[in-house]
């Protein structure tokens, strides 16, 4: 199913599979990447409760393995609609015996609101924790190049950081990190396809509270708050030329080394019975 929200400036549509914004068009222009089937066919999903790829797609807990997609399962399953007005909708997913069984021993409730802003919308994910557990979380909208006119090179493009940075890079290769020390030192990275070709360029530890995306093309773009998180990771589909670039706060960004007992990983947080977190973050376009 599909949700619509709308303001004087921004007309969002949202699924209910995976709770994923298909399409965010600001004064008559499209900002979310299209699907296109051929590149990728996602558009925004979020990433729960695993973010990156984990060995052989399996986890580990108490001595029981369960099978763990890479970047988690919440972005395929359909979520509930439970709240919604012109400007906001509110999303639930929460544990079923499968996902239990097969793919996460741990009841959770999800609660995800989209909310329009005058420019822009907020996201904000709720995690409840039904027994002791652990995940991970992270946003994954991809953004059209197109914003700049069509066809507009993504080497026209520059992320620019709200604070001076001093970060290392780490992208996988056949799953496992490579990094590459001190690949952001100042406040900007110039997009190359040699580098997002790659793979995705992941800064751990950043500073800044926001991050933006511009074109020397035109005058529109993006900004993503960080709100909680200090993990950034920007991508595109490798080594085909899609008119897309994600922008995504997370958490962490796992590999294929990590440890296999999702209680041993570093990049797992834990979330005792009855707690709840949250993380906000904005997305702002011009």
């Amino acid at each position: 199913m599909l949700v619509k929200l709308k303001n004087d400036k921004i007309t969002m549509v949202i699924s209910t599979l995976g709770a994923e914004p298909q399409s965010l068009v600001f004064e008559g222009r499209e900002y979310l990447w299209n699907g296109n089937k051929e590149y990728w066919f996602r558009r925004a999903p979020l990433l729960f409760p695993m973010i990156g790829p984990t060995k052989d797609d399996k986890i580990g807990f108490e001595g029981k393995e369960y099978s763990m997609p890479n970047n988690g399962f919440a972005r395929d399953m359909e979520f509930t609609l439970v709240g919604q007005s012109e400007s906001e909708a509110v999303f639930v997913l929460e544990d079923t015996a499968e996902t239990r069984e097969k793919n996460y021993p741990f009841g959770f409730i999800l609660k995800v609101t989209y909310t329009l802003l005058e420019n822009g919308y907020s996201a904000m994910a709720d995690i409840t924790a039904k027994d002791d557990l652990y995940y991970t979380f992270g946003w994954h909208p991809a953004f059209s190049l197109d914003i700049n006119g069509k066809g507009a090179d993504l080497e026209t493009y520059t992320i620019s950081f709200e604070k001076e940075e001093k970060v290392d890079r780490k992208y996988a290769k056949d799953g496992v990190f490579v990094y590459e020390k001190d690949f952001l030192v100042g406040d900007q990275i110039e997009l190359k396809r040699e580098e997002t070709d790659k793979g995705p360029i992941t800064l751990d530890g950043i500073k800044s509270g926001e991050v933006t995306l511009t074109s020397s093309l035109g005058e529109h773009g993006v900004t993503v708050t960080m709100g909680k998180m200090d993990t950034f990771t920007c991508w595109t589909t490798l080594n085909k030329w899609a008119q897309f670039i994600c922008l995504e706060p997370m958490l962490s960004f796992g590999d294929t080394k990590r440890e296999f007992d999702i209680s041993r990983m570093k990049e797992t947080r834990l979330l005792k019975r009855g707690e709840s977190e949250n993380y906000t973050n904005e997305f702002i376009v011009f």
